[in-house]
């Protein structure tokens, strides 16, 4: 997965970019209420990135901003769903056999990860020094789609550095938003896209009565 890009999946699977999918403008469009505590952390969080973005590498850049932000959701329903950190994943994608360890999915299972509806990468520096971001976050979705018997919707995000790029799979097309920027107001339309994903994602599952103990 790490050696995909967006062109490779055009000519081996006949992926397409489509500029609207119904499913990422609902996603999107939704904006759940953040708590008070929930916006304490986001700023808390933010100031520090805004200090350190132009010299963290990769590592402290996941470790010091993105995972705070992505464990500001709970995703785990015990033995339903969880998030999971470098992983493997593979799976057969027409004649070809994909591999790789996204930077985390989302995931129905117990201890370990069994059907992904989301996949996330992240990316330092650049679009030009980390490939095609993008395309590595399809294949990972592409694989996903596969768990899910290629009917399903789904859902991922990239980010490279202070951006954040969210997208959806839908049988073969993709697309991809604009880009969300963690230093200015937009980490808050992030939070809320975070949040929203998880009732998408419990409903799905059919676990609607879990929203309300979070």
């Amino acid at each position: 997965m790490n050696q995909m890009t967006r062109n490779k999946l055009y000519q081996l699977f006949g992926l397409r970019r489509v500029h609207k999918i119904t499913a990422l403008e609902e996603w999107l469009a939704s904006k759940p209420d953040l708590t008070e505590e929930e916006l304490v952390v986001i700023q808390i969080f933010q100031k520090r990135l805004l200090v350190n973005v132009d010299d963290w590498n990769s590592r402290e850049l996941s470790l010091g901003f993105i995972g705070p932000i992505l464990n500001l959701i709970d995703f785990k329903i015990p033995y339903e769903l969880n998030f999971y950190a470098q992983r493997q994943l593979s799976g057969i994608v027409g004649n070809y056999e994909l591999m790789g360890r996204p930077d985390g999915i989302i995931a129905s299972g117990g201890g370990e990860p069994e059907k992904p509806f989301f996949s996330f990468h992240e990316f330092k520096k650049d679009v030009d020094s980390s490939g095609d971001p993008a395309g590595q976050n399809l294949a990972a979705m592409l694989v996903g789609q596969t768990y899910n018997d290629d009917e399903e919707v789904v859902y991922g995000c990239h980010v490279v550095e202070r951006l954040w790029y969210f997208m959806v799979l839908e049988d073969d097309h993709f697309a991809i938003s604009q880009e969300f920027s963690a230093t200015t107001d937009d980490i808050f339309k992030i939070v809320q896209f975070l949040k929203y994903l998880k009732a998408i994602l419990v409903e799905r599952l059919g676990l609607q009565s879990e929203l309300s103990k979070n």
